[in-house]
């Protein structure tokens, strides 16, 4: 195997290698400590304590301006059928944050306690 050379440590043999799969599909520890300090700062639009899959989600899409969103069809927008096992997080509350897609689109996201979700804007 050629080995790299680094400035500051010398040679390094995984250099050249790209990142394994399962390392694509984490946000990262810089994504992840942005979602948690927002999450800190907005604690007085939480209602309730984010899940780790909520934290996820949230370092994922690199959101912004959380708060927490009632799973309560008589309070707020639900999307009918919720689908996927995700009737049992009726009342309860889920994360809510804006994103941007890759082509520049603002997205109003609501995650349950998984991570799984959907879009408040998507149908406009």
């Amino acid at each position: 195997m050629e080995q790299a050379s680094t400035q500051n440590s010398g040679p390094h043999e995984f250099a050249g290698e790209p990142p394994s799969p399962a390392r694509k599909d984490r946000a990262g520890v810089v994504r992840t400590a942005r979602a948690i300090v927002r999450l800190a700062r907005a604690h007085r639009r939480l209602e309730h304590r984010p899940t780790l899959g909520q934290v996820q989600a949230m370092a994922w899409f690199d959101g912004r301006e959380p708060c927490s969103y009632l799973l309560d069809r008589t309070v707020n927008f639900v999307p009918e059928p919720m689908e996927f096992g995700y009737e049992r997080e009726l009342g309860q509350h889920a994360l809510s944050f804006t994103s941007r897609d890759p082509y520049g689109r603002v997205m109003e996201l609501v995650t349950m306690r998984d991570g799984g979700g959907f879009d408040l804007l998507s149908g406009f």
